[in-house]
């Protein structure tokens, strides 16, 4: 496995751990464009670091690039992307996004259920504070759901179970990310 060049931690700084378990749950704003995308590729940086070769273009500044990018577009009144999915994010005590979650109707033909938990990730810190499960009722509730999980990710996986998600079996690969396989959980 290739070493990381360049984390996004070291681009932009990654909040201690929480000096208080404390948090809020908050529809994003614009302005909280950047921290979603820190969040979203240090998470993806600890998910799948051991699974994604090329550290740069996943865990990069091209990548915080890219995410930013896309959390602007989400989070722009009037863009395509903008209410296509329902967002929560978690805020630390002085207001800086440590999670987030988005989840809307399901995008699978085969659709176990109707609704579908499209994302979660949280600040590495914030694991264990109860703000993932916070994340998640804000966006799906306690709602039959479905969400879509590395296969190879076993604390993902041990976090949706204790929700009441189960793999129903469904198996997809994601070839775009060097042959990720994932399982459906539902609930």
């Amino acid at each position: 496995m290739a070493s990381t060049p360049t984390d996004a931690a070291d681009l932009t700084g990654t909040p201690p751990p929480p000096a208080s378990t404390a948090f809020t749950i908050d529809t994003p704003r614009l302005e909280d464009a950047a921290g979603c995308a820190r969040i979203h590729v240090e998470s993806w940086r600890d998910a799948y670091g051991d699974l994604l070769e090329d550290h740069e273009r996943w865990f990069g500044k091209a990548a915080l690039e890219r995410r930013t990018a896309q959390w602007t577009a989400m989070l722009t009144p009037g863009d395509p992307q903008y209410g296509r999915s329902t967002i929560a994010v978690g805020r630390a005590p002085d207001g800086q996004v440590v999670g987030f979650a988005t989840g809307g109707e399901t995008r699978d033909e085969d659709a176990p259920r109707p609704l579908e938990l499209f994302a979660l990730y949280t600040d590495s810190a914030w694991h264990g504070t109860g703000l993932g499960r916070a994340l998640v009722e804000a966006v799906i509730g306690d709602e039959p759901a479905s969400v879509w999980v590395a296969a190879e990710n076993p604390r993902a996986r041990r976090f949706y179970e204790k929700l009441g998600f189960k793999a129903d079996g469904a198996e997809k690969v994601e070839e775009h990310l060097a042959n990720l396989r994932d399982i459906r959980m539902v609930r």
